[in-house]
């Protein structure tokens, strides 16, 4: 059993090809098997999908080897099952959670072009079902991951973010931009060696010095891939500005960093703070908040932090 892994019949759309093998579970006298079917090579048709829907079997099963391939195929088919009344929230929320940290675990070991649209295609899917969806904040703020990875990191900054420029009343087009810039937010550190990344404990001089390079960094990666992320930039370089100065690449201030940027900073520092790190335990979502009320008071845009804080407050988080 532990080679295969069970999937959603909801998340299959009739008459497309999944890309690999389906199982169905069969007990008999205590004995359990998996039977073939669906072939890898054969679209899975209305008429198969509503034979299970009939049996009432919602649970079907893929090889854990094939578990890539049924990420690209939920990556590929997106649209379509978010729009898909039939399913639950809670499922799509789930859905939406694994498919942006597949997608982004292949952005960060694979920077290029091909993988950086498919980020901005990702992020107009999600707000769409945040957008339509009423159970979105309450089902995708349940199950942001508290292990620290640089790519779980941005899925999560991307995901209460997204949810957060909703209550503010944040305009589509706008939260569309918005998700992108956070999803990749600290692309640059695709540049910084996993040494200083991953390490535990404080970071020298020299390596906090090497570290701060990451915004620019970002950008860079960007534009030598012939990318059309123009709108993104401002978060990707600002997400460590500090209203008051003290913050890196360029020390600006409050009035000169952009209003989204000065969202992610708060919500960059948020999710850091609430997750496994190599160095630190994770702390309480109200600790945390606590820890960036006063000890970032100066460096945070106060009037988004209080805003902030009520929205987690609304949603059982504080």
């Amino acid at each position: 059993m532990h080679d295969f892994l069970p999937i959603t019949l909801n998340s299959l759309k009739a008459d497309t090809r999944i890309g690999c093998d389906i199982y169905l579970l069969v007990r008999n006298n205590g004995n359990s098997r998996y039977i073939l079917y669906c072939k890898n090579d054969a679209a899975f048709d209305n008429e198969q999908k509503e034979m299970l829907v009939r049996k009432n079997i919602n649970k079907l099963f893929i090889g854990k080897k094939d578990q890539q391939k049924y990420s690209e195929y939920l990556e590929s088919n997106l649209k379509n099952i978010l729009s898909d009344d039939k399913i639950e929230s809670k499922e799509k929320a789930q859905i939406v959670y694994g498919t942006a940290t597949n997608m982004l675990r292949d952005v960060f070991n694979e920077p290029r072009f091909k993988n950086f649209e498919r980020s901005k295609t990702f992020a107009y899917n999600m707000v769409d079902y945040i957008l339509r969806d009423g159970k979105a904040a309450f089902n995708l703020l349940k199950i942001t991951s508290h292990d620290y990875y640089t790519y779980t990191h941005s899925v999560n900054v991307a995901t209460i973010g997204s949810l957060f420029a909703k209550n503010i009343g944040l305009g589509e087009k706008d939260m569309k931009t918005f998700c992108t810039g956070m999803l990749l937010h600290d692309l640059g550190k695709t540049k910084i060696h996993s040494d200083i990344l991953n390490k535990k404990g404080a970071l020298t001089d020299d390596e906090f010095k090497e570290m701060r390079k990451h915004p620019e960094m970002g950008v860079a990666v960007l534009r030598e891939s012939g990318d059309s992320f123009n709108d993104e930039y401002s978060i990707i370089l600002q997400h460590h500005e500090n209203c008051d100065g003290s913050g890196y690449p360029f020390g600006l201030k409050k009035e000169e960093i952009h209003y989204s940027s000065r969202i992610v900073r708060i919500i960059d520092t948020y999710d850091a703070l609430t997750t496994q790190r190599s160095y630190s335990v994770p702390q309480k979502p109200y600790n945390s908040l606590k820890v960036i009320r006063d000890e970032m008071y100066n460096a945070v845009d106060h009037t988004m932090l209080k805003s902030f804080i009520k929205f987690l407050g609304g949603h059982g988080s504080s």
